[in-house]
């Protein structure tokens, strides 16, 4: 993993604990949706918004419906931010 997705990683690690109160799930980029019993569809938007606030981004509604890990999260991050 680049240093730019690592820093990436790291800071969507501090938005997942923000969205998400429990934190019985080891948090990395193999964090699955899955892994997380709180990530439901209410969840999954406001994850997404936080994330967008932080980077300044925007998602499509096909990106949005694909980012269900968080790999993919990290991936479009990258795309959108380089």
């Amino acid at each position: 993993m680049s240093q730019d997705k690592a820093v990436t990683l790291d800071q969507l690690e501090l938005i997942f604990q923000d969205t998400f109160t429990e934190n019985t799930y080891a948090f990395s980029v193999n964090t699955t949706r899955d892994d997380i019993e709180e990530w439901d569809s209410l969840s999954h938007i406001r994850l997404l918004t936080a994330i967008e606030a932080n980077f300044g981004v925007q998602f499509d509604l096909d990106e949005i419906g694909n980012m269900t890990d968080v790999a993919t999260i990290v991936n479009l991050l990258h795309e959108k931010l380089v």
